[in-house]
């Protein structure tokens, strides 16, 4: 299993995460997200996937199956700022 950190607290335009998950077999990526903001964020864990809306104080885990050899995609995390200014969110993500 591979686990890597991410801090976000740039709030001033989305963005997008080309995550270091190794290709090869059918496994699950998981992603914690940690801290608070001061208004509403959507995350999405692939371009095809729905928005997850989150505001204020979160400590959440989402979790997802996906064929590591079969996109890029499958290896990009979205995160809009939305109506959030300001806050801070660690995103500890991993592959298994």
């Amino acid at each position: 299993m591979s686990s890597q950190d991410v801090v976000i607290d740039d709030f001033s335009e989305p963005i997008v995460l080309n995550l270091d998950i190794s290709r090869g077999s059918y496994s699950m990526k998981s992603f914690q997200i940690s801290g608070e903001v001061d208004d509403s964020v959507f995350i999405r864990m692939c371009s095809e996937c729905f928005n997850f809306y989150l505001e204020g104080k979160i400590d959440t885990v989402f979790s997802m199956d996906f064929n590591g050899s079969s996109s890029v995609d499958s290896t990009l995390f979205f995160f809009d700022p939305y109506k959030a200014k300001s806050g801070k969110l660690k995103i500890t993500y991993s592959a298994m």
